[in-house]
């Protein structure tokens, strides 16, 4: 399957994001733009316009000041994730009217379902840990995240 660690480049951790317009495209625009270094996406308004789709069709916040937006979209070959830590916490209108801090954006092709769906899970368990999410607040360093995502994703 490939699991989150590796779908979770450490250039596409964004530690302390700051949105003076304290919005959700503008985050979300620049977690694809991380990918798109990675990846090679040619064209970042179309995912980022497929992402928002997605969202109008329901929130993608899980409480505990976690969210996370996901698409598929046919302009890609692959799945991704990229993970943005807010300083300050953003209202994304969540059910439970927490601020968000914690963003993991996964994006993967059309024909990915089952393998989206594994993944989307598998990061819904570990962000309703407190203690993890914790860990993920403090870490100090895009590197110090994704190794504390890799060591849960074992």
């Amino acid at each position: 399957m490939g699991g989150i660690c590796k779908r979770l480049p450490v250039k596409c951790i964004l530690l302390d994001c700051y949105d003076p317009a304290a919005e959700k495209d503008p985050i979300i625009r620049r977690l694809v733009e991380a990918l798109a270094q990675v990846y090679e996406i040619q064209d970042t308004d179309q995912l980022v316009k497929d992402i928002m789709e997605r969202e109008e069709l329901a929130s993608t916040c899980l409480g505990f000041g976690c969210a996370l937006p996901h698409a598929h979209s046919p302009i890609l070959k692959t799945t991704a994730i990229a993970a943005a830590r807010l300083d300050p916490p953003l209202n994304f209108k969540a059910p439970d009217d927490e601020p968000v801090e914690l963003v993991f954006l996964m994006v993967g092709p059309e024909n990915s379902a089952v393998l989206h769906l594994k993944l989307l899970s598998k990061l819904v368990r570990l962000l309703h840990d407190a203690g993890f999410r914790e860990e993920l607040l403090k870490a100090e360093t895009p590197e110090a995240f994704h190794q504390l995502i890799c060591r849960k994703d074992e």
